[in-house]
């Protein structure tokens, strides 16, 4: 049973989500995005497997080399990226399955010159549009064209509060000075902004408070704080996950209104193995999370559709309140899972 202070945090959790979620349909969003919702619910009413938010990964290129960063696994550095009309395709497909939202994210996504192109497809399609960025290419001409492009939410990546950690951490000078002025300019195009926070050992508790007030300062729509994912650069580096003392205090700063995270309860499902998300990487791989590098299928040799349905077709998992991969067992657990998922007929 869960604790009063458990339910209360699952309450927060749900009004945030529904607010953030009316927020972004309310502004000037098209008629498909209101179907493509009522798409989605019926199919919810159905009890037929849906994903809320797809990831699309359109590059794993990036100008900057952070030392927790999940994007750098080395299967995916292989292989050519997915062409311009491959990705427009992957769209189709994620508006038939029913998503609501894609998150276009890498690496930097910025980096290919269609990147705009494609947030203008997905708006089309009727998709709530995301981007996740570093902020060094979002200028004013960049962030212009965003904004004509339909792009409801941007989160810009922000390591620490203090302008030399930052820069440190992301091995370039500069970067943070230009972050918070991206998240300017989105502000400035009535873009909704989210500030994207690492968390580790040595950041609770004091740094990530200056993390809010910074975020608070320059007036973003949300603080997002990840838990650390044990893979990329991190793969295997047990010693960073969180105890579950240290999850609590993490989820202390839900008290702030600005605040949202991952496993906000420790009875909070783990998206992936609800069948709430789905990835796909910028090879066509797909898998079930950004921070999950097993595959289960490719959309160059099989629809998506197809994947999705061997991936629903059970729930051999259940995870709550933490990462299946920053656990040895559970990450062996999941690695044999895929493998049977993508010898599947």
């Amino acid at each position: 049973m869960r604790s009063g202070e458990e339910r209360r945090l699952a309450l927060r959790t749900s009004v945030r989500t529904w607010q953030g979620a009316l927020r972004l349909y309310s502004r000037g969003r098209s008629h498909r995005a209101w179907l493509q919702l009522a798409v989605f619910a019926g199919r919810k009413m159905g009890r037929r497997p849906v994903p809320t938010t797809a990831f699309l990964a359109l590059t794993y290129r990036c100008q900057l080399h952070c030392p927790h960063c999940y994007a750098a696994v080395e299967v995916r550095g292989g292989g050519d990226e997915m062409s311009t009309a491959e990705v427009k395709s992957v769209l189709d497909e994620l508006q038939a399955i029913g998503v609501l939202q894609v998150v276009f994210t890498g690496g930097e996504p910025l980096l290919r010159g269609d990147a705009i192109e494609l947030v203008a497809y997905a708006h089309r399609l009727g998709l709530i549009t995301r981007l996740n960025s570093n902020g060094l290419l979002l200028t004013d001409d960049c962030v212009g064209e965003l904004r004509r492009a339909g792009l409801d939410k941007c989160g810009v990546s922000i390591d620490s509060a203090d302008p030399g950690v930052h820069d440190r951490l992301r091995g370039s000078p500069g970067v943070f000075e230009r972050a918070v002025e991206a998240l300017g300019r989105l502000r400035r195009a009535h873009i909704e902004r989210q500030l994207l926070a690492y968390s580790s050992h040595t950041k609770l508790d004091l740094e990530l408070e200056r993390i809010i007030r910074l975020g608070t300062d320059i007036k973003v729509n949300s603080v997002f704080f990840t838990i650390p994912y044990l893979t990329g650069r991190w793969d295997d580096a047990f010693e960073e996950a969180f105890s579950d003392r240290e999850m609590a205090r993490l989820r202390g700063f839900l008290k702030h209104p600005r605040v949202v995270m991952e496993f906000p309860t420790a009875g909070t499902a783990c998206d992936a193995y609800a069948h709430a998300i789905i990835h796909v990487n910028a090879q066509g791989g797909v898998t079930t999370c950004p921070a999950v590098p097993f595959l289960i299928g490719n959309v160059r040799r099989e629809s998506l559709a197809d994947i999705w349905r061997r991936l629903t077709a059970d729930r051999p998992f259940e995870f709550r309140g933490r990462c299946p991969m920053n656990n040895r067992r559970d990450r062996e657990r999941l690695a044999a899972h895929a493998a049977a998922l993508a010898r599947r007929p």
